[in-house]
Formats: structure tokens, C-alpha cells, sequence
């Protein structure tokens, strides 16, 4: 990931606003976990992965839905629309690339969670691919 500075983004309705600060070495992926998946309802989700300092919601209030017992899922309660994800060790916050306001200024560089692809989705490139946990997952 190249570039530095703030990204904004937020919901699909707008009640959700927020930014993210990025200095470049921020951990850009693609997951193909069951998770993911059923919270996105696509067969992948790329996500930033920030430090908590680094992300602040400007506007409205998110709900949170522990999908799992180590992670918890913020969505806006208005138009459903999934936004980011906290660990319950507080380490990182995962903003979803799609909610960005330009998504094109960042790109992901590796896959996660291989092992749970659906067989009929592939993107065509050459990152690396990890059956499960990626080795810089937070």
C-alpha cells in the first residue's frame, strides 16, 4: 500500500462517517472466511487493518455483534451496512475496503482464510495466499 495520509469513508446511508490514518504499512487483505462472508454476504472482504489510535467514527453510532469470541462486527443500525471490526485484545480496527470513499487508493496484497474460498470465486492475481490465518494477522 502506497499511499499516506487520512481515507474517509462510511455507511451506505451516511449516518456512519469516519477516518482512518495511514502511513503506507498498513495491512491490506482479502478474507475467504465463512464469517466474512455471511456478514458481507459477497465470497470475499478485503479490510485495512489499523491501529485503534489510528480510526475515528466523526459521525453516528455504530452497533457491534460479537461474531466470534476474540472479534466484534460494527454496523450502522439504519441501513445494515458493515463497517469495521475490533479484537477484543483492542490490537486493531479492520475497516472495509468498500466503505472507503475511494477504495482505489489502497489495494490489498495478500489473501486469508484460502481454505474457506467458495470453490466457484477466484481473483485473478499472484498474492500470497494463506490457508488460514495469514502469519501478520492481528
Amino acid at each position: 500500500m502506497a499511499f499516506r495520509g487520512v481515507l474517509t469513508g462510511g455507511c451506505l446511508c451516511g449516518a456512519i462517517r469516519y477516518e482512518i490514518r495511514v502511513d503506507g504499512d498498513e495491512v491490506v487483505d482479502y478474507c475467504h472466511c465463512r464469517q466474512c462472508q455471511a456478514a458481507s454476504g459477497a465470497p470475499v472482504l478485503p479490510w485495512i487493518q489499523v491501529p485503534p489510535s489510528a480510526f475515528r467514527v466523526t459521525a453516528g453510532v455504530a452497533r457491534g455483534f460479537a461474531s466470534s469470541a476474540s472479534a466484534t462486527r460494527w454496523f450502522c443500525t439504519e441501513c445494515g451496512g458493515q463497517i469495521y471490526m475490533t479484537d477484543i485484545n483492542d490490537r486493531s480496527v479492520g475497516i472495509t475496503l468498500g466503505t472507503l470513499d475511494d477504495a482505489n487508493l489502497v489495494r490489498p496484497t495478500v489473501h486469508g482464510w484460502t481454505a474457506s474460498r467458495l470453490a466457484w470465486f477466484d481473483t485473478a492475481d499472484d498474492l500470497p495466499r494463506y490457508p488460514e490465518y495469514p502469519p501478520y494477522d492481528l
